[in-house]
C-alpha cells in the first residue's frame, strides 16, 4: 500500500494481548483517519457500555497522509465513546506523536481493557510493550514525558500522556503531547486514566511509501511555497492567534465571562496579548512537517514556558473577566500540566463567576474562594480543585450541571451547554450559521468549519465574501452573520470539506481554513500519494459517509432532533451592546435552518436520523438506530 502502512494495532490491557490487523479493508469507503475511527468504534463498541467501562474502545487515528513530506501532515483524530456527553467522543492532535506511530508500523491504535496498576505503552518500530507507570502516575504531563524519554534512553521518543486530571477521572480531562498539544475536547483522558494507562511511547525508523515520490515531492514543496506566500501565514507563523482574538472581541463574535456580555469596553481597550507574546515569545513553534508555525512558544520569568495557540487567549482572558497576562499564562500552563480541557474549564470558571456575581452561590459554596470576576486567586484555584476533585472541585470534575443541580433550580437556569459539552464560545445570537453549526455538529462545536469563519471574514470585505458565499454555497446571504439563508448548506459543505482533511490526517487550519479551500488541490495529493485515481466526488463522499455514520453512532445512543439545539439564553436574552445590539435567535427561523439542513443531508425532519434510503445510497445499510 502508499500511504498507508497497513496495521490496526490493537492492545487489551486487560489481559496483556496485542494483535494486529490489516486496514486495507477498510480505505476504499473510510480512508483513514476520522472515517475509519468513526468505523472503528462504530464496530466495537457494544451499546450499554459506561465511558469509563474497561470495553469503552480507545482509538487513536492516523491518515495516508499523516508523516508524508506534505506541510501540516502531523494531524492525529482520538475517537471513544465520551464521558462528558455519552455521545461519540472526537478531539485531534498535531505536534509529532501521529507521524512517529506510523513510522513504527501502525496506521490505527485501538485500546480496550484497564491494566491492574498503572501503566504505559511503549511502541518501538512494530513491537509493543505494556510497562510499568507506577512511578510516574501522578506526575504532570511534562514531567511525563521527560522521565519516559530518560527511562527508554532516547530524547526523541514521542509521547502522548494524561495528567493528574486523566488519573482521577475529571471528565473533561484531555491528552497532552510536548509542551501544550492537547487532545482537548469530550474527556480522552478520562477514558485512557479509566484504563489505567497513563501515556503512550513511539519510536519508529519506517517510511511512508508514496506512489509517486518525485511529483509528491514537487507538489510538496509548491504547497509549502505557496503557504509561506499567504497573507495568514505571514500572521499566524509571527503572532498565532494572539491578535486576532482582539479582532474578534471587536466584532462581537467573542462573548464576554459566561454569554453575559460582548464587546466588554476593559478588553476592547486593555487586551494585551500580542505585547505579551512579543515580551515573552522565545518563537513560534509548529508541527510535523509545516511551515506554519501557529503555535506561541512563551518563558514567563516566574512562572514558567510552554507553548500555547487559539482557545487559551479567550478562554483564560474575556471568558472569566480577566486582563492580567499573567493570570493568562499561569492558568494556561496549569491546565496543560494537569492535563484538562482549556474550553470546559474556562467555562465552569466563568459559571461560577455569573453564579456569585448573581449572588446565586458566595464563597460558602466554592470553600472560601469568592468567585469574583477576573479573580486570580478565583481561575487558579478552581482549576487545581477541579484536577484534584477537592471540595467543590469534585462536582465541576463531574459536570457543570453536577455542580448547578448541588446548587439548586436557579443554578441549572444558568447552565450553558450543548450535548453535555461547553459550546464554543461564539456569540451565536448573532452569528446564525455558526449557532447553526454549533447546534447539528456531532460533539457541538462549529469550528473548524468554513461557513462559520466566512461569517467572521464577511467583516472585511462584504461584497466580495457573499459573492464566495455565492459561489460555493449557492446564496450571498451565507455570509452575512445575521440572516438564516443559506446557513444549512454552508454548514453541510463546511462539514464535508472539515472530514476530508481529519481524514487524510492533515491540518484543518492549513486545509480548510486560513491557507487553501480547495478540494481539488488536496484530491492532487491524495492521489499522489496512495496511486489512486480518485475524483473530488468520491473523496467527498466518503466524507458524507462518515457525518452520517458518526450521526447513526449517536442515534444509537439516544441522540434526536431535540438535542440539536442551543441554551435558552440565545433565543430569550438579546444583546445589549456591541455591534450587534438586540440580536437573539429567533427560534421559529432557527428550526426552519434545521429543516433545511436535515432536508439537504437526507435525513428524517421529525427525528433527526438519516433515513434508510440515504443509508443505504451511502453503501451504510448495515447500520442501525438499535
Amino acid at each position: 500500500m502508499h500511504g498507508w502502512v497497513g496495521n490496526i494495532l490493537k492492545v487489551d490491557l486487560s489481559g496483556g494481548d496485542v494483535k494486529t490487523d490489516a486496514i486495507e479493508p477498510y480505505v476504499d469507503k473510510y480512508i483513514g483517519g476520522r472515517g475509519l475511527g468513526v468505523r472503528l468504534i462504530y464496530e466495537n463498541f457494544v451499546p450499554g457500555t459506561d465511558p469509563f467501562d474497561p470495553a469503552n474502545p480507545l482509538i487513536f487515528n492516523t491518515g495516508p497522509l499523516t508523516g508524508t513530506a506534505l506541510p501540516g501532515s502531523g494531524r492525529v483524530d482520538v475517537t471513544a465513546l465520551s464521558p462528558m456527553s455519552r455521545l461519540r467522543a472526537k478531539s485531534n492532535f498535531g505536534a509529532y506523536w501521529g507521524p512517529e506511530l506510523k513510522f513504527s508500523g501502525f496506521d490505527h491504535l485501538m485500546i480496550t481493557g484497564k491494566a491492574d496498576k498503572p501503566v504505559y505503552l511503549w511502541i518501538n518500530d512494530g513491537k509493543v510493550e505494556i510497562r510499568d507507570a507506577s512511578n510516574i502516575w501522578g506526575k504532570d504531563t511534562f514531567e511525563t514525558q521527560k522521565a519516559i524519554q530518560a527511562e527508554l534512553g532516547d530524547p526523541e521518543i514521542k509521547v502522548v500522556c494524561i495528567g493528574p486530571a486523566g488519573e482521577r477521572l475529571v471528565r473533561f480531562a484531555c491528552l497532552i503531547t510536548e509542551t501544550g498539544d492537547a487532545a482537548g475536547r469530550t474527556g480522552m483522558g478520562a477514558v485512557m486514566g479509566s484504563k489505567n494507562l497513563k501515556a503512550i511511547a513511539v519510536r519508529g525508523s519506517g517510511t511512508v511509501s508514496i506512489a509517486d515520490p518525485q511529483a509528491f515531492l514537487e507538489i510538496s514543496i509548491a504547497i509549502n511555497n505557496e503557504i509561506r506566500q499567504h497573507p495568514a501565514y505571514q500572521e499566524l507563523s509571527q503572532w498565532g492567534v494572539a491578535r486576532g482574538v482582539h479582532m474578534m472581541y471587536q466584532m462581537g463574535f467573542f462573548p464576554v465571562g459566561y454569554f453575559e456580555d460582548v464587546c466588554w469596553d476593559e478588553i476592547l481597550e486593555k487586551y494585551a496579548a500580542p505585547d505579551y507574546v512579543q515580551k515573552h515569545q522565545v518563537k513560534n513553534t509548529g508541527c510535523f512537517c509545516c511551515p506554519n508555525r501557529c503555535m506561541n512558544f512563551l518563558s514567563v520569568p516566574g512562572i514558567g514556558k510552554g507553548v500555547t495557540s487559539c482557545e487559551p487567549f479567550s478562554g483564560f482572558t474575556g471568558a472569566v473577566w480577566n486582563l492580567d497576562m499573567d493570570t493568562f499564562w499561569e492558568a494556561t500552563l496549569l491546565v496543560n500540566k494537569l492535563g484538562m480541557d482549556c474550553t470546559e474549564t474556562s467555562a465552569s470558571i466563568g459559571l461560577l463567576m455569573e453564579l456569585y456575581h448573581d449572588k446565586i452561590i458566595t464563597e460558602k459554596e466554592t470553600d472560601g474562594i469568592p468567585m469574583e470576576r477576573g479573580s486570580k486567586d478565583a481561575i487558579l484555584e478552581t482549576i487545581k480543585k477541579i484536577a484534584g476533585r477537592e471540595g467543590f472541585g469534585d462536582l465541576l470534575a463531574e459536570s457543570q450541571m453536577v455542580f448547578a443541580e448541588k446548587i439548586g433550580p436557579e443554578a441549572v437556569e444558568k447552565v450553558d451547554i450543548v450535548k453535555g459539552l461547553a459550546p464554543h464560545a461564539y456569540e451565536f445570537r448573532s452569528f446564525k450559521g455558526t449557532g447553526l453549526m454549533q447546534a447539528v455538529g456531532h460533539r457541538g462545536d462549529p469550528l473548524p468549519l468554513r461557513g462559520s469563519l466566512l461569517e467572521v471574514d464577511w467583516h472585511h470585505a462584504n461584497d466580495w465574501f457573499q459573492q464566495v458565499a455565492t459561489e460555493q454555497y449557492g446564496a450571498p446571504e451565507a455570509a452575512i452573520p445575521t440572516s438564516y439563508v443559506g446557513k444549512a448548506m454552508s454548514a453541510v459543505v463546511s462539514e464535508h470539506m472539515e472530514r476530508v482533511a481529519d481524514n487524510f490526517g492533515v491540518c484543518k487550519w492549513l486545509y480548510g481554513l486560513f491557507i487553501y479551500n480547495d478540494v481539488n488541490m488536496i484530491c492532487k495529493v491524495f492521489n499522489t500519494a496512495t496511486g489512486k485515481d480518485w475524483g473530488i466526488e468520491e473523496i467527498l463522499k466518503v466524507s458524507e459517509r462518515v457525518r452520517n455514520l458518526e450521526r447513526m453512532f449517536d442515534v444509537r445512543q439516544g441522540l434526536r432532533r431535540k438535542d440539536d439545539s442551543l441554551p435558552k439564553k440565545f433565543f430569550e436574552q438579546p444583546l445589549e451592546k456591541g455591534p450587534y445590539t438586540g440580536e437573539v435567535l429567533d427560534r421559529e427561523k432557527f428550526e426552519q435552518m434545521k429543516d433545511e439542513y436535515y432536508e439537504i443531508r437526507g435525513w428524517d425532519k421529525s427525528s433527526g436520523i438519516p433515513t434508510p434510503e440515504k443509508l443505504a445510497e451511502l453503501d451504510l445499510a448495515d447500520v442501525s438506530s438499535g
